[in-house]
């Protein structure tokens, strides 16, 4: 290949590498919009929750002939209409009506008697119907003339007035009512009396005790009074009209309270629903349809109209709404930076629909084995149900975000699956001990392989839980449908695992996230790349791994990712493979910034940052290990090629501008890349200590801690004043034990200046 051809070859490969970096920052651009993913997890979930549209039903009325066979297409639960009004009408029936019983009304009308005869003792005169008139204003009662006549004839005399108050008593303790015929219908059952005032109650079981307060009462009084040899024959007929007139009831049907109670009665009745398994045939071709099969073809067909469909897809558009939400709100709280948070939401919510098209999948086909056994005991989808791999998504989103968002995610994927499958309580609490058995079991993975053992677990896991729902309902009759039921939830938790251990690469790519498993297998010395570094660049490279050590301690101490720090530490210098010469680590001869100038000095040493990125690129490395190469120096200054031109500043060419020699940035945003700034400037300053007492290394920690923070390189880092201080002491910890001192071995001086 002539120089053309490398130099087109190397255009090319630039114009790839530009390419492939736009595309990384498209595709966190595209999962940063938060709101277009909120959106279309609302539609697209709602359209995967909602369960799919029964087939056509004929509507066909008693007494029709079917023209086909009507068949069940999945297991439903209709309401009864009529079964249940029949049982609420017989729940109404047995409300025994509600009688209100005042006990004053007796006191009310004695007292009434009392004045009656009081105002006739005193005046006695006057005709008959001014007599009745005086007498009913001054006892607020109607007497007729007559009646009036014949108090006079007995001069209201007291004994009247006792038998008179003692016929009335008699009476209202038996219990007056208005409507003797209606209190009859309970005679089977009795009533329920309500003592007017108290509220105390009883159930009054003979109800032909009572007296009838309509037109017989006057009977009733007459016959009473007729047992009294003091009263004339006479005087019966006028004075049980009077007393009879005045009585009014003193037990009452209280139709409101009655009603109320039949009401609350009949309301708490469950509904009766009537179970059709898929499969089962209403009515066959050629049938005559019944009034039951009739009902049921209704109930099925309204299920099947717009607005039944449109109602579901409505409700789950706002539960999914607020899953949507919380994700949201927590992602915003613990997400390092707003931008981090918009990134792992939308990642979050492509995980999310990618589960639930699998379960969706895997109900398609549970269903479908099902149906090829619709006439055997296993032809019901609720035994292969418990195959839906549940723990795949809360095992990646473990794996992707951490425990916490892995269990979140069990929650959220818990809900949803329950509604796709009808709603069951069971299946919700399955789903969610699937889920959080995944995620606790993926933690602290440190191979791929190993999610066969996760699989192990959450098969386990499912099997037990399988197993107390079933005990918990009760349906433990059937001992080989049970055992089908475990093994199908012990499938399910080994299909998630190897969904799982499938998707996760292809999502850690999609989404640019990496997982420890990912960053384990970064970390092995025998890859390319880092083999090419401890050949090409053996200094960069022991640099890099002493520079590891440091990163790791002090991540552990602050509550960092100590493994991301690590393997970042190990790819953050890799463009110094491009030009290892030019750096001083890497040189054991002659020194190639003797022969340039400070500036260009300067471009070949921050170079190496644009080249580790390219390399980055082209060996395919995470978002995380490129920011470690951008972040690592910041926009820091290079020192000791910026001191060498202020040495030679020549003021007629101006000042020498920082701006010329400093790196390119960005400046660290994260914990772990911020440990990496500070733990590369420790260790490179470290290797300058002759005499590394433990008085050096700190006072040599806090200048270079101190220029950092002048500098402002952390300024827009999450560290705060507490973690630098914990990552200073892990620091100081490490070179201590880095420098530890050795006892001479013996007739060995290392020391000692070979000769010539």
């Amino acid at each position: 290949m002539n120089g053309k051809d490398a130099k087109e070859a190397r255009t090319t490969a630039a114009r790839i590498a530009v390419r492939r970096g736009e595309f990384v920052q498209l595709r966190r651009r595209l999962l940063a919009k938060t709101w277009a993913w909120y959106g279309l997890f609302i539609v697209l979930g709602s359209l995967l929750v909602v369960p799919g549209r029964p087939s056509r039903i004929p509507l066909l009325k008693p007494g029709e002939i079917a023209p086909s066979d009507v068949v069940v297409d999945r297991d439903v639960v209709l309401p009864d209409a009529e079964s249940t009004e029949e049982k609420r009408r017989r729940a109404s029936f047995e409300v025994l009506p509600v009688y209100v019983y005042d006990p004053g009304t007796v006191a009310a009308l004695t007292d009434k008697l009392d004045r009656v005869f009081q105002e006739g003792r005193k005046q006695p005169g006057g005709d008959d119907v001014d007599l009745a008139q005086r007498l009913g204003e001054v006892g607020s009662l109607v007497i007729r003339p007559h009646e009036a006549a014949v108090l006079r004839a007995a001069h209201f005399s007291p004994e009247l007035l006792g038998v008179l108050r003692e016929v009335v008593q008699g009476l209202y303790r038996k219990g007056v009512v208005s409507d003797r015929t209606e209190l009859l219908h309970s005679a089977d059952r009795g009533i329920t009396l309500r003592t007017a005032g108290t509220g105390d109650e009883r159930v009054e079981l003979d109800v032909y005790r009572f007296v009838d307060g309509g037109a017989g009462l006057a009977e009733v009084v007459e016959q009473r009074l007729s047992g009294e040899p003091s009263i004339p024959r006479v005087w019966r007929a006028p004075l049980a009209a009077m007393v009879a007139r005045a009585m009014v009831p003193n037990v009452v049907l209280d139709r409101g309270q009655t009603l109320a109670r039949r009401l609350k009665a009949a309301s708490s009745v469950e509904e009766v629903s009537v179970r059709l398994p898929r499969g089962k045939i209403l009515v066959r071709r050629g049938d005559e349809v019944n009034g039951q099969t009739a009902r049921l073809l209704a109930a099925l067909a309204e299920r099947n109209t717009p607005t039944q469909t449109a109602l579901p897809l409505g409700g789950a558009a706002l539960l999914l709404a607020l899953v949507g939400a919380a994700w949201l709100f927590y992602l915003r709280r613990q997400s390092p930076s707003a931008d981090e948070a918009r990134v792992r939401f939308g990642a979050l919510i492509g995980l999310t629909l990618a589960t639930l098209v699998l379960e969706r999948f895997f109900a398609f086909l549970a269903r479908g084995v099902a149906a090829s056994l619709v006439r055997d005991t296993f032809g019901h989808v609720e035994i292969y149900l418990p195959a839906l791999p549940h723990g795949a998504g809360p095992i990646i989103a473990s794996l992707m975000f951490g425990l916490p968002v892995g269990v979140l995610f069990a929650v959220g994927q818990s809900v949803l699956v329950a509604l796709m499958l009808g709603g069951d309580a069971g299946v919700a609490v399955y789903a969610l001990i699937a889920g959080i058995a995944a995620s606790f079991a993926s933690q602290r993975l440190k191979e791929r392989y190993v999610l066969a053992r996760v699989g192990a677990v959450v098969a386990g896991v499912n099997a037990v839980a399988v197993l107390g729902l079933a005990l918990w309902h009760g349906k433990v009759a059937d001992g080989s449908v049970l055992a089908a039921q475990v093994a199908s939830a012990a499938l399910g938790g080994v299909v998630a695992a190897a969904l799982a251990s499938f998707l996760l690469p292809v999502l850690e790519s999609a989404t640019g996230t990496i997982t420890d498993i990912r960053l384990l297998e970064l970390s092995n010395p025998n890859l390319p790349l880092l083999k090419r570094m401890s050949l090409e660049a053996p200094g960069t490279f022991q640099h890099s791994l002493a520079m590891a050590n440091f990163a790791e301690a002090a991540a552990e101490a602050i509550g960092a990712n100590p493994l991301l720090a690590r393997v970042c530490c190990y790819y953050h210098d890799i463009g110094k493979l491009v030009k290892p010469e030019y750096f001083v680590e890497n040189q054991r001869g002659e020194n190639p910034h003797d022969n340039l100038t400070p500036w260009m000095s300067a471009l070949v040493v921050s170079n190496h940052v644009k080249a580790g990125l390219e390399l980055a690129r082209q060996y395919k490395l995470p978002e995380p290990i490129r920011d470690a190469i951008t972040t690592h120096h910041g926009t820091k200054l290079i020192r000791y090629f910026y001191s060498q031109a202020k040495a030679k500043e020549d003021p007629d060419h101006g000042e020498v501008q920082e701006t010329e020699f400093r790196y390119p940035g960005p400046r660290p945003r994260s914990k772990e890349m911020g440990i990496l700034m500070l733990a590369d400037a420790v260790e490179a300053a470290s290797r300058t200590l002759s005499d590394a007492t433990p008085g050096r290394i700190q006072s040599m920690l806090d200048q270079m801690v101190k220029n950092i923070l002048e500098d402002g390189q952390l300024d827009e880092c999450e560290l705060t004043l507490k973690d630098i201080e914990k990552i200073g002491a892990a620091f100081f910890w490490v070179l201590t034990n880095a420098f530890h001192h050795r006892i001479d071995y013996p007739g060995f001086d290392f020391n000692r200046k070979r000769r010539g």
